[in-house]
């Protein structure tokens, strides 16, 4: 084998200078993350939290939990009816984690029209509203019967909302496929017991 078929040596003085990394770190983040689905509920336990402010981040809508898969519904106002007690007046805010850049919907009960005050859900509320100009971490009180909220002991900047798509985008991603419009959808047909 003659020495011009030979591979380069890539660790020979001569040649480490292609290996050596550019120190523009924004040249090497040319990728954009794409969202495909977020989730819709409670903030988590062990992160820290914002809520985008603004009416346009907040939707009020009728969902279902559904106990057996554990997954939330957005129910079309036409059959929450079908559902009784189980479809819940919601207010959907947009948040963002401390820990991702993933933003998910809190889905805030919205206190009942008889005028009878839930502790949990006011709570909840006013919790969201102070997460709207400071980070904060959702903390269950069972003792109490309430939401109370933790704030970091260190001044953080606010969540980056840049690339956060606009509520009717973050509905469809949490919510296709989980959507319910008719009375034969397989979700009520398994509560009536026909499937």
């Amino acid at each position: 084998m003659s020495d011009s078929t030979a591979k380069p040596n890539p660790f020979d003085p001569a040649n480490l200078a292609k290996l050596r990394l550019s120190q523009d770190f924004s040249e090497l983040a040319q990728v954009k993350q794409v969202l495909t689905t977020i989730r819709c509920g409670r903030p988590p336990k062990q992160d820290f939290f914002q809520v985008r402010p603004g009416e346009e981040n907040r939707f009020p809508a009728c969902c279902f939990k559904d106990e057996v898969s554990g997954e939330t519904y957005l129910v079309s106002p036409d059959i929450a009816s079908m559902l009784g007690n189980e479809a819940k007046p919601k207010l959907l805010v947009v948040c963002m984690p401390k820990l991702t850049d993933t933003p998910f919907l809190w889905d805030l009960t919205i206190p009942s029209s008889d005028g009878r005050a839930n502790a949990w859900h006011t709570s909840a509320m006013g919790i969201a509203k102070t997460a709207e100009t400071r980070w904060v971490k959702l903390i269950s009180d069972q003792a109490s019967g309430f939401y109370k909220h933790e704030e970091p002991k260190a001044e953080h900047v606010g969540a980056d909302w840049t690339n956060t798509p606009p509520m009717a985008e973050l509905l469809r991603l949490a919510f296709e496929g989980r959507f319910i419009a008719d009375s034969d959808h397989p979700v009520l047909r398994r509560l009536r017991g026909e499937s």
